[in-house]
This record gives C-alpha cells, sequence and structure tokens, in this order.
C-alpha cells in the first residue's frame, strides 16, 4: 500500500513538474515572462495553446501544404465556398433571362446583368406610357452564399458594405428579391453588418464601432475557423523549441484544435458559432465576434436569446442548433449526439447519399423495436428516415428554398406553420448562458435589441427597462447594460434619464463612440444645443467616419446660424458616403434657403433624388426651388406628385394653397387649406392663409 502511494505522488509530482514548465516555456515562445496577465488566465483555463491573440491566423494556403485532400474537399462545401468574387469561373445564375423582378410595393424594378465580363444590379422605374424615369445601377463586387440554397450580391462605398436588393434563389434557378426585401425593401442601403459578414466569411478586418465598414475581407470560411490560428500549429512542424519538445508527450496537439476532442458544450459551440442565430445574441462585456476562437465555450463571447415556446413550423435557414436542441434524440443521448455525428464538414452535403444519413438513425435505431405510429410506417431498414421525421420545406425567414428542419420528430403534424399576423409579444429565453452571473442584465439588452431591430413594440422596453435599472444596481459599471438603458429610455420618452445613464457610461468608458453619439442625440431631444455638438464631436472623435454624427452636427450648426460649419459638416459627410439622400437634401436646403444659390441647391437636390425619388423632403424643397425661379408648373407638377405619394403631407398642400392664391384660384387654394386643416386642425399658417382668404 505505502509503495502504490508513493508511486502516486510520484506522478502527481512529475504531472505538475510538466505542466510548470510548459507554462514556463509558452512564456517562453512569447518573449514575456507572466507579463501578461491576460494570456496567463487564458492559458490556465483552455487546454489549446493556440487560443492565445498571441497566435496569428495564416490562411488556408499554409493548411494546404499539408492537407491538400481535406482542404480540397472542405472548399467544396457551402461553408468553405460562402463568400467571393462574382466570375464567370464561378457564374451559375443566368444574366439573360427573366432576370427583371418587379417591387409591386415600392413600385421599382430591379435588372440583374452582365457587361463586358462585369455583373451589375439596376434599379428603375416606369411612369404610365412605360417611360423610363429613374434608373440606379451598382456593380456587383462580391457573392455572399454558397449556392447550395442562395447567392446574395455585395457592392461597397469606401469601404463600407452593402447587400443588394436581388438574389439567385439555386433549387429553382430564379431571380427574386433578397430575403427579408419581400416585406421590406431596404434598395441598396442594406448594410452587411460584423456578425453577418463573419458567419458568411473567414474573419476581416473589421472598422471598430462602424456598422459596415471593413478593411480588407478573406474569400470564404476558411480552415481556421473551426481549428483556430495555425501559426503555432505550423511552427511546431518546421521548427525546434523547448515549447514544442515539452508537449510532445501530450495525447493530442496542442498547437491546433480538432473539434472531436473537445468537451461536448465546446465541441458544439464550434458549430454553433455560426449556426445558433437566434434572436438576439448579446455579446459578453468587451467582446465580439471574433473573439470566439475553437476550444472555447461560446458563451464565453455571447450569449443567444431565442422566442420560447416557438410554434413547431417557424424553423429559420440558421437555426440547426436551436432546432436540434428540441430532439429527444439529441437531450437522451447526453452529449453522445452533436453535429459531426451526422455531418462531416469537409465534405458538401450535396456529395453525401440519402442513404448515409439514414445509417446514422439506423446505427443508433433498432428497426424491429420502434414504437408503432398512428400513420402507416414503413420501418425497414433501407426505408428513408428523413423524408418522415425531418420536415422538408421552406424556411420562416427566406423565400423559394426547401430546407431541412433539425428538429427530428416522431410524429410531424400538418399544417405546422403561425401565421406570421398572429404571432402575439414575443418572450425571449437564454438559450446557451442561463447560468451567467449576468443572465438577467443580457435579457434586459435581448429586449432592447429586439426592439430596436425587430419590432418596434414599447412593451419590449417596458419589460427591459425594470430588467436592466435592478441589475444596474449590482452591476453599476456594466457598460452594455448602461448602453442598452441609456437606448431604452431615449426611445420611451425618458430623455433626462437617458442623458444621466449615458453620461455615467461616458464616464466610464471614455472612448465608448456610439454612446457619445446616443448622449448626442438626447441632447438634441432636449433642445441643448452646446452639450449635443460636444457629444457628436466626440463620437466622431473615436469614429471619424459616423456619416450619421457629421449630418447631426450640419443640423445643429445650420439651426443656429453657422451656416460655413454646417456646409462643411455636410460635405465632409457625403466625402465618406456620397450616397445619402438625406445629408444631400440637407446641402440642397441650406443652398436654397440661407445662401440663395438656386442652381447650387438644385444640384444636390436632384443628387438625393436619383438616390431616393420618394423622398418628400427633397420633392418639396426642389418644388420650392421652381417657384423661386418663378417656375410654377414645373413647382405644381412636384408637389402634386408629392401628395400622389403622401396624402398626409401638410407642406405639399401649402405650397399648392400658395401657387393657386397667386393664380388668383381662390376656391383651389381654399380646398388645399381645409386638407391642411383635416391633418391637423392646429395649423397656424393655414389658418393664419384662410382668413387672409376671407374663408
Amino acid at each position: 500500500m505505502t509503495k502504490k502511494i508513493s508511486t502516486f505522488y510520484l506522478i502527481i509530482a512529475g504531472v505538475i513538474i510538466l505542466c510548470v514548465a510548459s507554462g514556463v516555456l509558452y512564456n517562453k515562445y512569447f518573449k514575456k515572462e507572466c507579463r501578461d496577465e491576460q494570456i496567463s488566465k487564458l492559458h490556465e483555463k483552455y487546454f489549446y495553446l493556440n487560443l492565445s491573440k498571441e497566435v496569428s491566423y495564416t490562411g488556408d494556403e499554409k493548411c494546404k501544404s499539408c492537407h491538400s485532400d481535406i482542404t480540397e474537399s472542405f472548399h467544396k462545401t457551402g461553408m468553405g465556398s460562402s463568400f467571393y468574387k462574382l466570375s464567370g469561373n464561378n457564374e451559375i445564375e443566368d444574366f439573360t433571362k427573366e432576370n427583371t423582378i418587379y417591387d409591386a410595393k415600392l413600385n421599382y424594378y430591379y435588372q440583374v446583368y452582365k457587361k463586358d465580363n462585369e455583373y451589375f444590379q439596376k434599379e428603375f422605374r416606369k411612369d404610365d406610357a412605360g417611360k423610363i424615369i429613374h434608373e440606379l445601377d451598382r456593380k456587383i463586387e462580391y457573392v455572399i452564399g454558397s449556392g447550395n440554397n442562395t447567392r446574395s450580391y455585395l457592392y461597397s462605398e469606401n469601404g463600407f458594405y452593402y447587400e443588394m436588393p436581388v438574389s439567385w434563389y439555386t433549387e429553382k434557378a430564379k431571380w427574386d428579391l433578397s430575403p427579408g426585401y419581400e416585406k421590406f425593401n431596404l434598395r441598396f442601403s442594406r448594410p452587411i453588418i460584423q456578425e453577418c459578414m463573419n458567419c458568411h466569411n473567414g474573419y476581416s478586418d473589421f472598422t471598430e464601432f462602424s456598422e459596415n465598414k471593413f478593411h480588407s475581407l478573406p474569400e470564404g470560411i476558411n480552415c481556421e475557423r473551426c481549428h483556430g490560428p495555425g501559426e503555432l500549429h505550423i511552427k511546431r512542424q518546421t521548427e525546434k523549441s523547448d515549447l514544442f519538445e515539452a508537449i510532445e508527450k501530450d495525447s493530442i496537439d496542442r498547437t491546433i484544435v480538432n473539434p472531436a476532442n473537445l468537451p461536448i458544450e465546446e465541441k458544439l459551440s464550434v458549430c454553433y458559432q455560426c449556426h445558433l442565430q437566434g434572436d438576439v445574441r448579446v455579446f459578453t462585456e468587451d467582446k465580439s465576434q471574433t473573439d470566439f476562437k475553437p476550444g472555447m465555450k461560446l458563451s464565453d463571447v455571447k450569449t443567444v436569446f431565442v422566442q420560447d415556446n416557438v410554434h413547431k413550423g417557424d424553423f429559420k435557414i440558421a437555426s440547426h442548433a436551436a432546432r436540434m436542441s428540441l430532439c429527444d434524440c439529441f437531450i437522451k443521448s447526453e452529449g453522445k449526439m452533436t453535429c459531426i455525428t451526422c455531418h462531416d464538414p469537409h465534405k458538401s452535403v450535396k456529395d453525401v447519399s440519402r442513404e448515409f444519413f439514414n445509417s446514422k438513425c439506423i446505427s443508433c435505431h433498432n428497426t424491429n423495436t420502434l414504437s408503432v405510429s398512428k400513420f402507416k410506417v414503413d420501418h425497414r431498414p433501407e426505408s428513408d428516415c428523413i423524408s418522415c421525421h425531418m420536415k422538408q420545406g421552406g424556411t420562416k425567414d427566406v423565400q423559394h428554398v426547401n430546407f431541412t428542419d433539425h428538429w427530428i420528430r416522431k410524429e410531424i403534424e400538418t399544417p405546422d406553420r403561425q401565421p406570421e399576423e398572429n404571432i402575439s409579444h414575443v418572450k425571449l429565453k437564454n438559450f446557451n448562458n442561463p447560468g451567467d452571473k449576468f443572465a438577467d442584465m443580457n435579457l434586459g439588452i435581448a429586449y432592447v435589441k429586439y426592439y430596436d431591430t425587430k419590432h418596434p413594440d414599447k412593451e419590449y422596453l417596458q419589460t427591459a427597462i425594470p430588467m436592466l435599472e435592478e441589475n444596474l444596481k449590482k452591476f453599476p459599471e456594466h457598460k452594455e447594460g448602461l448602453y442598452h438603458l441609456g437606448l431604452a429610455y431615449l426611445k420611451s420618452d425618458k430623455t433626462p434619464e437617458a442623458v444621466s445613464t449615458l453620461q455615467k457610461l461616458t464616464s466610464i468608458d471614455t472612448g465608448n463612440a456610439p454612446a457619445y453619439f446616443l448622449l448626442g442625440t438626447a441632447f438634441e431631444k432636449l433642445k441643448n444645443t452646446r452639450m449635443a455638438i460636444e457629444s457628436y464631436e466626440n463620437s466622431l472623435k473615436y469614429f471619424p467616419e459616423n456619416v450619421k454624427a457629421y449630418n447631426s452636427l450640419g443640423n445643429l450648426y445650420y439651426n443656429t446660424g453657422k451656416i460655413n460649419e454646417a456646409i462643411g459638416a455636410y460635405k465632409k459627410a457625403i466625402s465618406i458616403i456620397s450616397n445619402n439622400p438625406a445629408v444631400l437634401n440637407n446641402l440642397g436646403d441650406i443652398y436654397l434657403y440661407k445662401l440663395n444659390q438656386l442652381d447650387e441647391a438644385k444640384k444636390f437636390l436632384n443628387m438625393a433624388l436619383e438616390l431616393d425619388p420618394d423622398f418628400a423632403m427633397a420633392l418639396n424643397n426642389l418644388g420650392n426651388a421652381f417657384m423661386i425661379e418663378g417656375k410654377t408648373q414645373e413647382a405644381e407638377a412636384i408637389f402634386k406628385e408629392v401628395i400622389g405619394k403622401d396624402r398626409a403631407n401638410v407642406m405639399a398642400y401649402g405650397n399648392l394653397a400658395v401657387i393657386y392664391e397667386d393664380k388668383g384660384n381662390i376656391a383651389m387654394a381654399t380646398d388645399m387649406l381645409h386638407k391642411i386643416l383635416l391633418i391637423d386642425p392646429n395649423d397656424v399658417r393655414a389658418k393664419q392663409m384662410m382668413k387672409r382668404l376671407g374663408k
């Protein structure tokens, strides 16, 4: 007994010495002696050495030199071919037939076409005679999506990337509005945010605080998204060091992650980083999408919220994880069933037979002992399990696709989809991180984000505000909590509370550009011009390409008579993004009413209307420019156009009333004034004009 105990302690001592030596050598390799506390803690927390920020990503070409077959196979999968420049080598669309789509809601046509080996999307509108009266072209730069289901397209300006209105739907081989555009067409202004880019592409060089600016873009998800940064692994194969000699005795290679060797939560997290979309994501303090690396738990970086009691039919194109979690197969497997039980991420689903997937079912389920269903079933070993137990069909969020619902069920009843109009107030639940000490704080943040990005129902803010207030008593310096409470106060018209909350945040986090911008908005709402200007300027100090901040500054300068400063702010904005109709209209406005430079005013107003022909404010301003020039016929036509688009546009009715009075048509002028007073019975100018007309 004594001998065994002594041997046991010797083994333990040896393990401790090896771990200490490995840690010292680890620090030696990175040319530090425990000086970086964060790295030291990371080393203690995670088994894999390549999770350190000191280890660089290398790209797939480095992987290919040793793993050519796997790399080549992977790049034929949907993940490996998820983002690329469009060219004749990867073109699968038909750019010549049925390539024009009509959006009846907004009365826009879209045409996708190829010219001189370049690709374009064109928006246009026709008048009643069929003449084109509006046209806007954008060159396609990138394809986003493998083409297994869809291919959407991006263009950029000054590094800011936007989705285009038309996508190619592969299974039906047809063009149609891009996903979500059938409900709300954002035309060429839908930003590609970092989360979106990083789930369709390798990690990219993103501009902090921007919504959609990237300095450089890789092309496609790469090996390192599932295996972690490769620099240390490559050095192990090519260089000698004390570190590598020390870890040679490890049972597995700690310089690169093999997901098959990970514990269950970390293993699932590799897939969940993109295949767990949820409804809202809340990032851990000071973390972003690119902080996740294989070997970590996804909950270390973000918490995903899903709808509680979601209807059985409501599956989305990136909801694999949430749906799989509902399966008895998954629940009862006690961690044995994961995504890679059925999917080899290195092989395209298109190259794997249906029989292969069915064999995965049969490997766990004895067909002779399966329970009897109320439906007529075929439980022979060669039967098709998937056709009965995994729903096939369209997803909730993307049209024209046939997708597999990953909620495996004994019986799938139909109808299985809850009509959109019957969906009541959404209740969110924490999917992957319910035990976190900030769980309640994150839920409050999630409701604010749901309000801000999904459904502007004040009930979500009413739910969120008390949760955030209570949790900020416990964690008073939680930056995301403070930011979203400030936002919730601002959206709830509790502006003084918003100011005090955001001021506290900016005192803690002095470089928080979005917080300063929100604070500027709050001060502007309180008509505190000096503090609003100071806040916007602070925001621009940390994110100098914020077009919204320059536009807001321009408006404040304009309203306080600082015309040159206003023009400078507006022109700075359009030097960053030239296609912002609001800024162009503001420039037109200032040249029209303050500087009386009609040609310059009309130039900017026409530029705004080329981008947005339905922009009522720009149309009214252009009509006024024609009135000043004495071109009342042109002005009248424009004001009538505005009313045709917006029956409640008081400004257009007022301008028409002035035109008709000048023409001596008092009856028509009076009619326009009556329409104004039906919309706003307290309109002072309409009442004064009615009195002047003796009505």
